[in-house]
Order: structure tokens, then sequence, then C-alpha cells
């Protein structure tokens, strides 16, 4: 791999430390500060929105006049915003932003995508490893300024990388390749799912077992590890199955898993569960990003992959707020149910819209 990829694919990966630890303690930092589970679904949910608008808003500008100028503002947006994150909860809602710039620039350079975008996703999931079992040594305050310093990092890590593309000098939200953004806008019912659940896991794993921040932690570095190498063996499903059948193969068994976990009686078998649906529902990730960079042209593509970025969100950001509406009154496992049916409906609809499709 050439250096500058190697540089692309560290910097986008080294915010699995920090994605790897929020998605432990963020909910429960909160839950430390007073908030009840309302509060806390709507700040999740609202993160979500407004994040994905602003990476609109900076791919919009990178398509038109280059990427790597706003990775730089919008990782230090970033950066600023966890430090705030100490102050008031409600930092939070920018501390996600400019997603799919670096991809972009990568897509760019790189002569063989699948195995750099599973390089990338593999260092990613490692690196929220470590992400993962930060609790167990450190308190919330403390992750969150490391969440900083890593986020300014990222920046750094890009100053040597040289880019080629120049943008087109037009601010523009048209996308040629709109019919088959369509087709992708599977993603907007698999966004509603995962909004549902994801954010609010580790609430449930709290409220069903009293599990606390460094108990939890094991469990999902455990899911990262496995989905590190998941990862890497994603161009070889690919290669096996055909591109569309490896997504949607290992999606439909993670389905059957998600329904098990509420049927679960201890922590310890709802975090086996949990494990091995992770793997089985994201190790095809790679896939699906190439996928969606081998079918737009080169100048819409922070943009299309932004635009797929706000069909996810729009109704992700929706799933918290019933969540914890729902946890509130103490139904704790309805969330489970409805994830998964949204997730088997979107599966389906993705493969009777691929599977003809040879990429």
């Amino acid at each position: 791999m050439k250096i500058e990829n190697f540089l692309l694919v560290l910097a986008s990966s080294v915010g699995g430390i920090v994605w790897g630890a929020n998605t432990v303690i963020i909910a429960l930092y909160l839950k430390s500060l007073g908030l009840n589970a309302l509060t806390i679904g709507a700040i999740l949910g609202s993160a979500i929105i407004v994040n994905t608008l602003l990476s609109l808003f900076w791919a919009v500008l990178g398509d038109a006049y280059g990427r790597k100028r706003f990775v730089y503002l919008s990782r230090g947006i970033e950066g600023v915003s966890f430090l705030l994150l100490l102050i008031t909860p409600y930092a939070y809602l920018f501390t996600n932003q400019g997603y799919g710039l670096i991809s972009s620039i990568l897509a760019e350079k790189s002569e063989d995508l699948d195995k750099e975008m599973a390089y990338r996703s593999s260092l990613n999931t490692i690196f929220s490893v470590i992400g993962s079992l930060m609790p167990i040594a450190l308190n919330y305050r403390s992750i969150i300024i490391v969440d900083a310093i890593l986020t300014f990092l990222s920046v750094l890590l890009l100053i040597p990388v040289k880019e080629n593309y120049k943008g087109t000098k037009r601010v523009t939200l048209k996308i040629s390749s709109f019919k088959m953004l369509g087709k992708l806008s599977t993603e907007a019912i698999i966004g509603l799912g995962a909004g549902v659940l994801l954010p609010m896991l580790s609430l449930w794993f709290n409220l069903k077992f009293h599990a606390t921040a460094s108990s939890l932690s094991p469990i999902y570095a455990i899911s990262e590890i496995t989905l590190a190498f998941g990862t890497l063996t994603s161009p070889f499903l690919a290669k096996a199955l055909g591109r569309i059948r490896a997504i949607v193969i290992t999606h439909l068994a993670a389905i059957a898993l998600l329904f098990m976990i509420p049927f679960s009686t201890s922590l310890l078998m709802a975090g086996v569960i949990y494990v091995m649906r992770n793997v089985l529902m994201n190790s095809t990730g790679p896939l699906m990003n190439t996928l969606v960079f081998k079918v737009v042209k080169e100048e819409e593509r922070s943009r299309a992959n932004s635009m797929l970025q706000l069909l996810d969100a729009i109704p992700r950001s929706l799933g918290p707020n019933l969540t914890g509406y729902l946890f509130y009154i103490g139904n704790l496992n309805i969330p489970f149910f409805i994830t998964g049916s949204l997730y088997l409906i979107a599966t389906v609809l993705f493969y009777s819209f691929f599977k003809d499709v040879k990429i």
C-alpha cells in the first residue's frame, strides 16, 4: 500500500477508538449528568441528524473545491465539540461530522478499493477495541478528553497527503447518479432500525442486567476484535458468493440473532449473541462502501455518500426518541423486534434491487 493511502486509511480509522469508547459510555455519561432516558434519546437522535446535515454541507463544498481542506475544518469543529462536551451535554450534537470526505480521497488514489476499504474497516474496528476497553481504566471525562486529542491527531495525519482532485468549482446538490441512489435508499430503513436500538444499547444492558461501563467493555471489545477479522474476509466472500449475495446472506444471519437477544437470561448470554450478530451484520460493510464508490462519478462521490448518510440519518435520528420513551415506560424488549423487522425489510429490498448487478 502506498504511504499516502496508508495515511488516509489510518486517518479515517483512528476515529474507531472514539467510536468504540462512545458506544459504551455516551448514554451512560449523559445519565450520570442526571438526564432521563427521554432526554438522552432526544440528544442522541438529534446528534445523528445534525452531524449528517453538516457532513452533507462539507461534502458539497468538498466536491466543489477539493476535500482535504474541509476535512481539516470539520475535524477541528469535532475536536472542539468534544472539549465542550465536558461543559454541556448538547455539544455532543457536533462531535461526528465530515465523514465521507477522506473516503473520497482514498477512492481517488486507490488501485484496489475493495482491499483498501477492507483494511480501513478492519483497522477502524481494531482501534474500536481499544476504545471499548478504555472505560476499564478511565472515567467518562478522561475518555472525552482522549476523544478530542485523537480527533485533532487524525487531522495531522493528512498533512503529507497530496490531493489531486481540484473540484468542479460548482456548489450543487445535483447528482446524476440519482436513480442509483434511489436503489440504495434501503439505507433509510437500515438507519431507522439501527437508530431504534444501537445508540441506546448500552443503556439497555444497564437497565436489563445492571451492567456498568466497565463490565460492558469486554463485550464491546470482543465484538470489535471479531469484526476486525470478519471485515478482512469480505473480499474473499465477494469472490466466492458475489458482492450482493455476500451482503444479503450475512445480514439475514445477523437478523436471526438479533431477534434472540431479548430472550437472554444473563449478561453473558446477551453479550455472546450480540458479538455474533455484530460481526455478521457489519463484516461486509467494505463491500457496500465500494459498491457506492463504483456506481457514482468521481466528482459526485462526497455528496453522494453524504446523501446516503442523510437517507440513513433522518430515520435513524428518530429511533432513540422512540426507544427512550419505551425504556422510560419500562418496555425494554420491543426495540429489538422493531429493529429486526426493519432490517429484514431493507435486506429483502436491497437484494431485489441489486441481485443482477455485477460489480
